[in-house]
Order: C-alpha cells, then structure tokens, then sequence
C-alpha cells in the first residue's frame, strides 16, 4: 500500500478560517471566560496556529482578514490581563522559545474568569 502523498502548500483559506475561530473566542471574551484551563490552551493555541501561518500569506492575500485579525488581537488584550508567565508552564515557553513580546497571548488570562480557572492557573509553573 502507498503512502499517502505529503500535503500541499497551506492555502489562505485556512488561515482565514482560524482567524475567524480567534475572532469569534475573541469576540466573546467581555461576557466572561467559563471554561477550565486546558480549554484556554485550546483557544489561545488557535492564536499560536495563525502566527505560524502568517510569514506565508502577505496582508493582500489574506484581505479583510488581516484587519479582522489586528481587531480580534485588540479586542483579546483588552478583555485579558498580563500573567506573571507562560500559562503552558516555564518548562514549555522555554522549549518553545515563547516570549511575552512575541507569543504575548500565552502570557494573559481572562479579565473575567471563574474559580477553577483561576485555581488551575495558581498552579501553572
């Protein structure tokens, strides 16, 4: 049996698609975060996802996409708020290389959140 063939170039459309699912996490962040921890991974990996993909497409490509996502960034700095570190933990940011400045959304937590959130962050190392 033959492999199957390797993937093909990403395609613009998948990036739009993850800034549409960031927009809309984004978008819904000012009524409050109810989700535990490992659901805040998920959804600021999303952002991780789409910081990959961009030195591939230029701004043009990705059309009104490009100002939704500088909107959805603007919108999640405004409903979180600087977290003393990584919330994958040091260990990860280390190996990955994070940093505030770059990966600045694996450095904030929701403004609004709840008590297992904020209990499960209190134990991030």
């Amino acid at each position: 049996m033959k492999p199957p063939p390797p993937p093909g170039p990403p395609k613009v459309a998948d990036l739009c698609e993850l800034i549409d699912q960031w927009a809309e996490f984004t978008g819904d962040l000012d009524k409050g975060y109810s989700f535990d921890l490992d659901n805040w991974l998920n959804d600021v990996d999303v952002r991780e996802l789409i910081l990959e993909a961009l030195p591939m497409f230029s701004r043009e490509e990705m059309g009104e996409h490009a100002l939704k996502l500088d909107q959805a960034d603007a919108t999640f700095r405004a409903a979180t708020r600087d977290f003393k570190k990584c919330v994958w933990g040091k260990g990860t940011a280390r190996k990955e290389r994070w940093t505030p400045e770059k990966n600045w959304w694996y450095f904030r937590t929701p403004l609004s959140s709840n008590a297992q959130l904020e209990d499960e962050l209190a134990t991030v190392r």
